[in-house]
């Protein structure tokens, strides 16, 4: 039997929750996110659009679209919405966004491969070090 190319491991565990990365072949194509109840997770953009499937619980998305320089666009204002479970958020390329769980949450991230994380500082520093 050829062994396969799918390989799913524990990226980071912490008081907020757990992360876990799925890579095929190699390369990044999701993330299971666990997101305890009043924590927060993201605090960065990518360079390609990210699904955000809310699998389960209840989150507040806040997001911003960002220049190629990191810095906001200055015709666009922050999104902020709540969505619960069995919802999907579209991330569009270069959009800082960051997510605070309102109920314990697990979040499904799809990319596909080849994403690249660049952290947003004003957003990084919503979420508390743990």
């Amino acid at each position: 039997m050829k062994k396969s190319g799918l390989d799913i491991k524990l990226e980071n565990s912490d008081k907020r929750g757990s992360i876990f990365r799925g890579d095929h072949n190699n390369k990044e194509v999701f993330l299971i996110t666990e997101i305890k109840k009043g924590d927060t997770r993201g605090g960065h953009y990518h360079n390609m659009v990210v699904a955000h499937h809310v699998l389960r619980g209840k989150i507040i998305y806040k997001e911003i679209c960002l220049t190629k320089t990191g810095n906001p666009k200055k015709k666009y204002k922050e999104i902020k919405k709540i969505v619960s479970g069995g919802k999907v958020i579209i991330t569009p390329k270069d959009a800082a966004h960051i997510i605070t769980a309102i109920e314990e949450s697990v979040i499904f991230e799809a990319s596909g491969g080849n994403k690249k994380t660049i952290t947003y500082q004003p957003y990084r520093e919503q979420i508390k070090n743990t």
